[in-house]
């Protein structure tokens, strides 16, 4: 797996100037525990000379969208040095992923965010590559994963494949023991996520958990630490293991 170069202090992820597909692996406009509300905004924006073109697919959760993967529809076109600012790319109550398709110079980055204050508390979600994901056979791991009254853990996977696959995850404690190992179904083109992961295995109070995953295809994998008393947001990226 590559690791994408971090800027921005350590969170906006530089995308690749090349014309390629991307995805952004979380993304929602949903009420969430504690009064949250989720939402998410897109900057798109054109580095080259000439007017280019980006296409927006929104990929549902836990659903087959094997056929959104394959289309390249309702192109827009961007002209040179312009920034484009969407606060529309989800559907209001949903939740789900991002495919993104771009012209050469065309860059792309996401913030997903907590609307429910009178500010707003978020975090830059990378768009990612198929090659930046965690690959066929590789292990990668999760770490820390936190819960107590004050803070808890959501776990999420995506597929960027046109057939399932199969995310093994396997739970590991502060003293190096293994608290759970199971397997999680992620439909093509489809995003699932676990909130509270730690609870759904019984823990009920972890300063450090990790989470090691992999699985048969290529796919992302990533945590949130969500702060209970303000509902704040960091993320956690996969670290890849040898």
């Amino acid at each position: 797996m590559r690791i994408a170069r971090l800027v921005c202090l350590g969170l906006l992820i530089a995308a690749s100037a090349a014309a390629g597909e991307y995805f952004v692996p979380a993304v929602a406009q949903v009420k969430g525990a504690d009064g949250a509300y989720w939402n998410t905004e897109l900057w798109v924006v054109n580095t080259g000379n000439s007017v280019g073109s980006y296409a927006v697919t929104f990929l549902p959760a836990r659903r087959d969208n094997a056929r959104l993967l394959l289309g390249e529809g309702g192109a827009r076109a961007i002209g040179p040095h312009r920034t484009v600012h969407l606060r529309d790319a989800v559907p209001a109550g949903e939740i789900g992923a991002l495919r993104i398709v771009t012209t050469p110079d065309v860059l792309v980055t996401c913030r997903v965010f907590n609307a429910s204050h009178v500010g707003s508390l978020g975090q830059i979600v990378p768009a990612l590559t198929v090659d930046d994901m965690i690959q066929a056979g590789e292990r990668a791991v999760l770490f820390p994963l936190v819960r107590s009254a004050r803070f808890r853990t959501n776990v999420g996977f995506f597929n960027p494949n046109p057939n399932a696959i199969a995310v093994v995850a396997t739970v590991i404690d502060d003293e190096g023991r293994r608290v759970a190992r199971t397997t999680y179904r992620v439909e093509p083109g489809a995003q699932v996520q676990m909130n509270d992961v730690l609870l759904s295995f019984g823990v009920r109070s972890a300063d450090g958990y990790q989470m090691v995953v992999e699985a048969e295809g290529a796919f992302a994998a990533y945590a949130s630490l969500v702060d209970n008393r303000i509902g704040a947001p960091t993320l956690v990226q996969p670290v890849p293991l040898p």
